[in-house]
């Protein structure tokens, strides 16, 4: 193979590791907005029936909740003390996440590493928070796609991240 063709390579095998680890970034992003908890069957046929909730949300709305909705219940139903603790810790991730996408998007995968690793760590800190107060799993709920899109995507984007580094390795000492 000569030189230029495997210059080449590595530049298309650059842009597809780049381009995955968007990808992933982008999920992490999204996963704020995907189904933190998901009502139970028997929960959910109930939702339909309750008139009203103090959350500030439609009852359809708690059958599946993002932790973006998580952020409405607490900004709406909770005490200001607990929400002061628990809204930007719940934000914590979806702003991890932009963080993770602008750096990929830039293609700096040292920064896109560290973000990542601190957006899986919140979000594990908050899958023990709710586990831990007895939110998530319970009778009314189980753990939505949010829990796992936030480990995958987020170990991915680690991984693609350290290929990328790998890839720069490479052609510096080509």
């Amino acid at each position: 193979m000569d030189e230029k063709s495997e210059m080449a390579g590595t530049a298309r095998a650059n842009t597809i590791v780049a381009a995955l680890t968007i990808v992933m970034a982008a999920l992490l992003v999204a996963a704020f907005f995907l189904p933190c908890a998901s009502a139970a069957a028997d929960y959910r046929a109930a939702l339909g029936e309750l008139s009203e909730n103090p959350f500030g949300l439609a009852n359809e709305e708690l059958a599946d909740i993002s932790l973006f909705e998580y952020v409405r219940i607490y900004l709406n139903a909770a005490p200001e003390s607990f929400a002061a603790l628990y809204v930007p810790a719940t934000v914590a991730p979806a702003v991890l996440g932009v963080l993770t996408l602008l750096f990929s998007a830039l293609r700096k995968p040292v920064p896109v590493i560290v973000f990542s690793v601190l957006a899986i760590a919140m979000s594990m800190l908050l899958t023990w928070n709710f586990e831990d107060r007895g939110v998530i799993p319970s009778s009314s709920y189980d753990w939505g796609e949010a829990r796992w899109v936030y480990l995958v995507a987020g170990i991915a984007a680690i991984a693609f991240a350290a290929w990328a580094i790998a890839l720069r390795r490479q052609v510096r000492k080509a």
